[in-house]
């Protein structure tokens, strides 16, 4: 019956890996449109990073019992790297520079999401 269980742990955390992994994507592209195809980092971090956790997903989904603390330490990452580009972002719009309000809040939204999944994966991390 454990077994049951974990292996259906497993399941849904790797959906949610993947499901993550296809948001920052998604926002890679967004960050790239919002900047008028300036920010060519945001196109190659969300696809590369994206991918990353998509692929851990999978792995998860296996059983590789490795991708948990993996997959947590990259979130958490992704995390803190958010939060500390959006407050920049807001910072600028708070001195004045309102045309950032679009990328501020694409941040604030990504802070969150990843937030959310470094939670889950805390909640459920077996040492």
């Amino acid at each position: 019956m454990a077994d049951v269980l974990g292996r259906e742990m497993h399941r849904r955390l790797g959906m949610m890996l993947i499901g993550y992994g296809v948001f920052l994507v998604a926002t890679g592209v967004l960050g790239f449109v919002l900047t008028r195809e300036t920010s060519v980092s945001s196109l190659f971090n969300g696809g590369i990073f994206g991918t990353l956790l998509i692929v851990l997903g999978v792995m998860h989904q296996q059983g590789r019992m490795w991708t948990h603390p993996a997959s947590l330490s990259a979130s958490a990452i992704f995390t803190l790297t958010f939060l500390w580009r959006a407050a920049l972002q807001w910072y600028e719009i708070a001195n004045g520079d309102v045309t950032r309000v679009n990328i501020a809040v694409l941040l604030s939204v990504m802070s969150l999401v990843s937030l959310a999944v470094v939670l889950v994966l805390f909640k459920h991390y077996r040492h």
